[in-house]
Order: C-alpha cells, then structure tokens, then sequence
C-alpha cells in the first residue's frame, strides 16, 4: 500500500503555496483542485481576497490579464513556518479559463483547466507520414504542443487500424481526441501532468493500492475507526446485470464482416440472495470500421471492462494526504462485505483553506462488484 491507512494520533500542518505567471500569489483565501482520469481535464477553482490584493496587482491588472499561468501546491514542511516551494507537492499546472469578480463579498475567483486544454482546445495542425505507432504520434503532438512526451512505446503500426485513425484526422479533430482514441485502442491511459503528457499501459489490478480501512469496534474500544470522515457506495443496477458488448466491423483485407462479442455473467448464489435473477442482458452494440478478428475482440473486452467499471462506485471524504493520484488503484478493507475491493480512482478533489490551513480530501472510485467476473 501507497498510505499508512491507520489513523494517526500526531497532528501534521499541512502548507499551500500558488503562483500566477511565475509569481507568488498573495491573500489566498482557498483553492480546489481536482484531478481527474477517465480521459478528462483536471481542473481548479481559486479565491482570492480582492480588497487586500497588494497595490500592484489590484482588480485592474486581473481584469486586463490575457493569459494566466496557475500552479497549485501543498505539502507537509518541516518547519511550517519556514518553508519553500521545493517542500510542497505540485498538483496542477494550467490556465485560467474565468474570472469573476464579486464587488459585495469582496472576492475575486479564478477557475480553469490544467495544461490538458493545450490538446482540448486545439485542432489538428501537423501530418502523420510513415510507419508511425500510437505512442509515435503520442509524441509527435505532445511536442506540438510544448508537452514533454513520457511515453511507454507501442508496437503495433497506426496503419493496422487505418479506417478508425484516417477518419479521426480528417475529421475536425481535436489533439485531445486524437491521443484519447489511441489510448482507448491500445489499452492504455492518457493524462497530462505539470507539463507532461503521459501515454502509458492502464493501471494494473495488482497495483500497489491506497487503502481505505474501517477497523472493527474492540473489547478496549467499543468503535471502529476508519481513515476518512465519510464513506458511502452506490451501485448501477442497470449495469449490474449480464453485460454483453457486440463489435460489428468490417476487414478490408479479407473483405468479410467482422462480428464479435465480450460478455460478463453475472454470478448469482441462489442460497443467500434473495433476489429475483434477471434473464435480461444489457447489451452494447459498436459499429466499428476496419478491424480484424482479434482487433475486434480486444475492443469488445475493452469496452466491457470499462462498462464494468462504472457498475459500483465509492466516495469518501477525508483529511487531505499528497500521496494519493488518479491513476492509483484504492482498495476499502474492513466492511465485511462485497464492498471491500479494489476501485479505480476517478477524481481526487483537494480543498485548503488559508484561514486556518484546513487541508481536506474527497475521493471517488469506481469499479464492478467482485461478484461479476469479466
């Protein structure tokens, strides 16, 4: 495990420096930051006092800025009197979308996206030549766009799927949806961070997780305790039932139809549930062009985990840590029920507060229950 789920008796003082366009922001009331997976943006929402702002950046300068570069940082210094920005944590990089200015609350908000709007916001502008793979053309745009590329290397040539990646380019296609289609074809996640964009394998079921514990009461304590103020479950029915995905293609080198399913059956124990089994199965139905056999079936799996994903999700709130990130895995322990598995992170909200340097954390997850094989 990434975290130490057990809760701490010792009092930490977390710290939280932003800067604007490289300088130190002052009278810094709160900020929000979440950081997301799923293929989305991270995005922040900062308020700043607007009265005390120092002389020379009062509502005039905010209000004639065109660009804004925002970094946001917390952390947990030594000395948390004395302290620099190299002791803090980094959690986002990224401009500043809007700005509202509320003259009665006496408060100025700034809200924005992280250096993902670079690829979002921005049509296709080079070409793709030669033999290139999905992680070549990850590169070639991370560069484009002033991105520096860390990037695990794939195989397969883009010309193996040419129909899906031509039509994607000429297309009115955004960087972001070009770099997000190749992560969905290639199994693999894509995100940006600082500066960064990232293209690399899924998280692993097996991954090292952080560990959400609920500790039963004891004969010494007759309570349980757990590692977060809040903890609830909701699960989607209608995706808890048999799932089927059905991929329809067509290969271009065979000229024959392509048609293959994925599907997950859903366990059901007729001693100890209660329930009525539903004979019903969901199914998917993609139209997909120029895919093999296997292309096909590797798609339809897929596409059916990460319907399975979005079966159970968990949120939790909790004082703030710097470990956790949307890419790990968090697994609950200790309820005695299906609910103890592993969920893929989906936002990590972090909220500080400078009036009394509160540092709080609300985390979402998502997963199938265990009880649904894929």
């Amino acid at each position: 495990m990434i975290n130490q789920p057990n809760p701490q008796s010792a009092a930490q003082q977390p710290r939280a420096l932003v800067y604007a366009n490289g300088d130190l922001v002052a009278q810094v009331l709160s900020f929000q930051v979440d950081n997301n997976s799923f293929f989305q943006a991270d995005t922040f929402r900062l308020t700043l006092a607007l009265a005390s702002q120092p002389v020379d950046r009062g509502l005039d300068w905010w209000a004639l800025q065109e660009k804004l570069e925002m970094e946001f940082l917390i952390g947990f210094p030594a000395d948390p009197d004395n302290f620099t920005k190299q002791e803090l944590t980094s959690f986002l990089v990224g401009y500043v979308d809007d700005i509202e200015f509320d003259e009665i609350d006496d408060v100025l908000i700034l809200s924005g996206r992280d250096l993902t709007s670079k690829l979002i916001d921005y049509k296709r502008s080079i070409s793709f030549v030669g033999e290139l793979t999905a992680s070549g053309v990850v590169t070639q745009i991370a560069i484009e766009r002033g991105l520096t590329p860390i990037v695990t290397p794939t195989q397969k040539p883009v010309g193996s799927y040419y129909q899906i990646f031509h039509k994607l380019i000429a297309s009115d296609s955004t960087y972001w949806d070009i770099v997000t289609k190749l992560a969905q074809i290639e199994r693999y996640q894509v995100y940006v961070k600082g500066s960064e964009l990232h293209f690399e394998p899924r998280t692993a079921p097996d991954s090292d997780p952080y560990v959400i514990r609920r500790q039963k009461p004891t004969d010494d304590r007759g309570y349980p305790i757990i590692n977060a103020t809040k903890l609830k479950f909701t699960r989607n029915l209608s995706i808890a039932k048999d799932l089927k995905v059905r991929i329809i293609s067509f290969d271009q080198k065979t000229k024959q139809k392509v048609e293959e399913t994925a599907q997950r059956t859903r366990v059901y124990n007729k001693t100890t549930s209660k329930a009525t089994k539903f004979s019903e199965v969901q199914e998917y139905v993609y139209n997909l062009p120029n895919l093999t056999p296997d292309q096909a079936k590797r798609r339809a799996q897929a596409i059916l985990e990460e319907l399975s994903r979005h079966e159970m999700n968990m949120h939790a709130e909790m004082p703030g840590d710097i470990l956790l990130t949307a890419q790990n895995l968090i697994k609950v322990e200790g309820t005695g029920t299906v609910l103890d598995q592993p969920y893929y992170a989906s936002t990590i909200t972090r909220m500080y507060d400078f009036s009394d340097h509160g540092f709080k954390m609300h985390v979402e997850g998502k997963n199938q229950t265990p009880n649904n094989p894929s």
